[in-house]
């Protein structure tokens, strides 16, 4: 006869194994997306750094920090984010 404790380890090993199945083709599949996002941003960074940077994209000409639009913290004008509150500058 087996005992409850092997029963129970039993069930929990089989749903540990049956998360772990489904959640990795959702991890892959989240991977692939950040990899292909990855590549458009820095097609999309390549394109911007042909042209001169201006206030309306997040940068000024002469270097200076820019102000974010939502909280108003000073960012350094080669950040993307808001150090602060990460809106896109």
């Amino acid at each position: 006869m087996t005992a409850p404790e092997q029963i129970y380890a039993a069930v929990v090993i089989g749903l540990l194994l049956a998360a772990i199945g489904i959640s990795i083709p959702v991890l892959t599949g989240i991977y692939r997306d950040g990899l292909e996002r990855r590549s458009e941003r820095r097609s999309q960074d390549a394109d911007a750094t042909e042209s001169e940077p201006t206030a309306l994209d997040g940068n000024t000409a002469d270097g200076t920090p820019f102000t974010c639009r939502q909280c108003g913290v000073e960012n350094d004008p080669a950040f993307t984010y808001c150090r602060n509150c990460l809106t896109p500058l």
